[in-house]
């Protein structure tokens, strides 16, 4: 940083990161030990918590990741957890007195998440500015252009993906209404900018899967998603894909500028 001041500012922010991030496991150890008979007493028809609680054992990292897998099905599902509808239909019904104890772990640790990604965006900006009021090589300078440009087409296809999200992901659901998934993040996920970006991410994964999962997972949308418009299947798959690419590409030059000492 520039000044003293801003290095301690700069630190606090880390330690309010660190401080959230204690805090979101110390509520899921606590949970884990004191809650998790309740929130699982919940899961009747589910299969999914019950191989859980066989296969992650008892010990306290599987606890906690048992209260982590029913956190996911109170908000945003996973792709396994897919193949276990009635898990999903049964969390929708969870207790709002027992989702507090997955809701705010999970709240503070994305809060964190949040914070530490502003905080190294904020660090990369330093080390650019400084590589590029220094002398540096034509293979650094090389470099550094290609992650700038990493990063600018990353920083597009997220806008075009929030503008999606909120501009036209009604009529993207209405091609899916059928889909039990795509009705049920609508009502669970909300319409803030989490839920409908975590809404986005969920459609742009149903339309790569096959027939077969979909199958077991959500049968109602193998015929939506054959019929599904392609204009909107672009507005869909291609922000998301250039985003996958942008940040791809951004780790490989940096871990490989780093690795062969261009950035030095």
């Amino acid at each position: 940083m520039t000044s003293p001041h801003l290095d301690l500012i700069y630190l606090l922010s880390w330690g309010v990161v660190l401080l959230l991030i204690f805090l979101s496991e110390a509520i899921v150890l606590f949970a884990a030990y004191f809650r998790i008979d309740q929130l699982e007493s919940h899961f009747i028809a589910s299969h999914l918590v019950g191989i859980n609680r066989k296969t992650l054992g008892n010990g306290p990292l599987g606890r906690m990741k048992r209260v982590r897998q029913i956190g996911a099905l109170t908000g945003r599902i996973t792709y396994f957890q897919m193949l276990d509808p009635y898990a999903v239909m049964e969390a929708e019904v969870f207790p709002e007195h027992l989702k507090k104890w997955v809701k705010i772990p999970a709240d503070l640790m994305r809060l964190a998440l949040i914070g530490a990604g502003l905080l190294l965006l904020l660090l990369g900006f330093e080390r650019l500015s400084m590589t590029v009021s220094k002398p540096a090589s034509d293979l650094k300078l090389l470099c550094t252009a290609v992650l700038i440009a990493c990063f600018v087409v990353a920083l597009v296809a997220m806008l075009v993906r929030t503008y999606v999200s909120f501009f036209k992901l009604t009529e993207i659901e209405f091609f899916l209404r059928g889909s039990y998934f795509v009705a049920r993040n609508r009502r669970v996920l909300g319409d803030g900018a989490y839920g409908r970006s975590s809404r986005l991410s969920h459609i742009s994964t149903i339309l790569l899967l096959d027939d077969d999962f979909l199958w077991v997972s959500d049968p109602d949308a193998i015929d939506e998603i054959a019929r599904f418009p392609l204009p909107l299947r672009c507005w869909i798959i291609i922000p998301a894909r250039i985003l996958g690419y942008s940040f791809l590409g951004y780790c490989v030059i940096y871990l490989g500028g780093t690795l062969f000492g261009v950035f030095a």
